[in-house]
């Protein structure tokens, strides 16, 4: 009985040990240019939650050993939301830290003048000499409720 246990088990064994080799290496290394993205590209914030929203910008590619600066500017074509009427930024860039992924958009609601209108702010990432905007994902649209 003994013996036939302990042939089972060196054959599960050397099944996986075996079968272990046949899976790929699943270790994926970004080797292409630095970008930048939104995570998430669209948001919806209710002054019953909260009046800011922190815009998630994320690094795509190794973490860099310095500060790297993003710019972004308000679509104003796509957007209903005015800046100093219904929505504040505190200016047009944000900066990823070294050896970070991410760097955030401060956007601050006045509350005072969000209506049933909706309205919705639109910025873009913008490509620099350090880094490109990710093409599907350098948009932000973020719409204001009451």
């Amino acid at each position: 009985m003994k013996y036939r246990q302990l042939i089972k088990t060196l054959t599960i064994g050397l099944a996986v040990i075996l079968l272990s080799g046949c899976f790929p290496d699943n270790e994926v290394i970004y080797d292409g240019p630095l970008q930048v993205e939104f995570r998430p590209t669209d948001f919806t914030l209710r002054m019953s939650e909260a009046t800011y929203y922190s815009a998630n910008v994320q690094l795509i590619g190794p973490h860099q050993n310095k500060p790297l600066t993003v710019d972004f500017e308000i679509d104003t074509e796509n957007s209903t939301a005015v800046l100093g009427e219904h929505f504040e930024l505190d200016g047009t860039s944000a900066t990823i830290p070294a050896n970070s992924s991410f760097a955030s958009i401060e956007i601050t609601a006045i509350e005072a003048n969000i209506d049933d209108s909706r309205p919705v702010l639109v910025i873009t990432l913008l490509d620099n000499d350090d880094v490109i905007a990710a093409h599907h994902y350098k948009t932000l649209e973020l719409e204001f409720r009451p």
